[in-house]
């Protein structure tokens, strides 16, 4: 039999104290994450934005969930206290950028939250998004890099959108428009009117194209209150759209639940990539009326 070398055994339990102290150090990394392990942010180079604030699937450590405070009237405006995500948003958000890059070489920019929607609610107000002090910076950190996205597009490009990626299940045969009823894209109606935005190669009339069904219908006007109230744009859209000095074009798109089953969720990305990817062509590109 073999004789081990003189403090063979020691060396053995120094290496593996060594290892179990990496394992330990790696464990205490991980449970103490921030901000940047939370959202998917991705820097483009293309006047696109997509946003996704509910298909979230990690929790994060030691965060309180969110109570409902919906009683005090105080989200009436927002559309009310949720707990439950958007599912597959999230898949929807990454596959419609891929479809947007495999078809114009270009990488749209992407902000994608992480977090469960129990415990930030990234569509909301700060006052309304979470309860624990301690998910401050995870919420801030997503806002932040849209900010920073949307004044890049305002310095760079002569126009520019932003998606807001949403699910409803009110009517799962339909994606609801979401523009305020035309105010978060003030600007792009007063340089190409309503054809870029419900006309065959305005947004959703290119999502109508590529198969999906239109809620409000794009023969329904953008003035108005054609929009469902519920539906028709929430706080992301309402705070970068461009009927703010320092926003862009923003759109709400509420997919119903048939297009984000796993089943055909892909297919669906694909097929509103490159609804996004056509409209880019004819109103962003080369912007008529800049």
């Amino acid at each position: 039999m073999k004789k081990l070398a003189p403090h063979s055994g020691s060396r053995r339990r120094t290496a593996a104290s060594a290892l179990f102290a990496v394992l330990l150090i790696s464990s205490a990394l991980s449970a103490a994450s921030g901000p940047a392990d939370r959202v998917l942010v991705r820097r483009g180079t293309l006047p696109i934005i997509l946003t996704a604030p509910h298909g979230g699937r990690e929790a994060i450590p030691g965060i309180a969930p969110r109570s409902n405070h919906s009683n005090d009237g105080a989200y009436g405006r927002w559309g009310g206290f949720h707990r439950s995500s958007d599912p597959n948003t999230d898949r929807l958000a990454l596959g419609i950028a891929a479809e947007i890059r495999k078809l114009t070489g270009r990488e749209p920019y992407l902000v994608v939250a992480k977090f469960l929607r129990t415990e930030i609610d990234a569509n909301r107000p700060p006052e309304l998004a979470f309860d624990d002090p301690a998910a401050r910076p995870y919420y801030d950190d997503y806002h932040r890099s849209i900010r920073r996205f949307v004044d890049e597009i305002r310095r760079n490009y002569p126009a520019g959108v932003l998606i807001d990626v949403h699910g409803q299940v009110k009517d799962p045969e339909v994606i609801m428009r979401g523009t305020s009823n035309g105010r978060t894209v003030e600007r792009l109606l007063k340089r190409a009117g309503a054809a870029a935005v419900t006309g065959p190669k305005g947004i959703y009339g290119q999502l109508e194209a590529h198969g999906f069904k239109i809620f409000p219908g794009n023969d329904v006007a953008l003035s108005g209150h054609a929009e469902d109230a519920g539906f028709s744009g929430g706080y992301t859209v309402f705070t970068y759209g461009s009927h703010r000095s320092t926003g862009i074009d923003a759109v709400q798109l509420e997919f119903g639940s048939r297009y984000r089953r796993p089943a055909v969720v892909d297919q669906a990305a694909r097929d509103a990539g490159r609804a996004v990817a056509a409209f880019y062509q004819t109103y962003l590109r080369s912007p008529p009326g800049r």
